[in-house]
């Protein structure tokens, strides 16, 4: 889908090198780590929902032209910081779990992290304007999963939908700098954004049933909610989200709004083609969501199916 066949030499190198570091790590967490690494190999097992964060160095090679063994280290430390970040949610999500996976998720997440900075320091030393900017991400990051169930996420603010994955933008930052180019981060900083916050509409469409007992973390429920005039206090179910679907134009509206995100992306100068083609697949397979709907809802009315089903998401 994000053509991944293009990179399918470096994918390999950069994965295998990855693996050679996790296999180092203490036993028992190395073993965990080389499964989440397997899990997220986008060639084998179709981790592909995360491909901007280890392919965005090399779509930005096309505009910054520094040596490969520059594009690669970060590409390997991205893969670590992904996986790193995994974690953390997975240990903030369980807190009901046994208490040593917990451990466990934090130990190799702190590990992971480690190899991660050392990749980069590699090309970007302690005193590196970078670092500064990282922390400004890791914060939006933490503020964002520390608040996320007390505000309702808005499909329309792409800051907040991004926030989460704002870690991310450490990798454009990082090639600006080494390139010469600090007066380009802004830009490069709300390209990225931008594109994070059309996978986010998509992963909430993808996760709407499992989010529905935490609906304010969902943007596409937000928009249900909306189309449903629902009050904070009412309880948001399943029929009702199928109602919004089905008789609202759900999805013909995340995809609207997905499709005006992708818009603004092709207007900011010097945007690498590559990621604009990112963003802009993943909005069309949100459109291609919505024809479906429309379609199947057609074709229910024309069988005299339809009314059926809306009585009975009334019910």
């Amino acid at each position: 889908m994000f053509e991944i066949e293009d990179y399918r030499d470096e994918l390999e190198l950069i994965f295998a090198e990855a693996l050679e570091e996790i296999a180092a790590l203490p036993a028992g967490l190395s073993e965990r780590g080389q499964e989440l690494l397997a899990l997220s190999h986008p060639l084998y097992n179709g981790g592909r929902a995360n491909v901007i964060s280890y392919l965005l160095p090399y779509w930005l090679r096309e505009q910054t032209h520094g040596p490969i063994e520059l594009y690669r280290d970060i590409a390997v430390g991205n893969i670590h910081a992904m996986l790193h970040f995994f974690l953390l949610d997975d240990a903030m999500d369980g807190s009901g779990e046994n208490p040593d996976g917990v451990r466990g998720s934090l130990a190799l997440s702190q590990l992971l992290d480690e190899l991660f900075k050392q990749r980069y320091r590699r090309h970007f030393p302690h005193d590196s304007t970078l670092w500064n900017c990282y922390r400004k991400y890791l914060g939006e990051w933490a503020s964002a999963v520390y608040s996320e169930s007390a505000k309702p996420m808005n499909p329309s603010d792409s800051g907040q939908l991004a926030r989460k994955a704002a870690p991310v933008k450490i990798c454009a930052t990082g090639m600006m700098l080494h390139a010469g180019r600090p007066d380009r981060i802004p830009d490069v900083e709300e390209a990225v954004d931008l594109a994070l916050a059309v996978l986010q509409l998509s992963d909430d469409w993808a996760d709407w049933r499992d989010d529905l007992p935490v609906s304010n973390c969902n943007a596409f429920l937000s928009i249900v909610r909306d189309l449903l005039s629902l009050r904070n206090e009412e309880v948001l179910d399943e029929r009702s989200v199928r109602r919004a679907i089905y008789n609202r134009h759900a999805v013909d509206r995340l995809a609207e709004i997905a499709e005006s995100y992708v818009g603004r992306l092709r207007r900011i100068p010097n945007t690498p083609d590559r990621l604009i083609a990112f963003a802009y697949a993943i909005a069309q397979s949100i459109r291609k969501n919505a024809l479906q709907v429309d379609e199947s809802t057609q074709k229910l009315a024309l069988e005299g199916g339809f009314s059926n089903i809306l009585s009975k998401s009334r019910k």
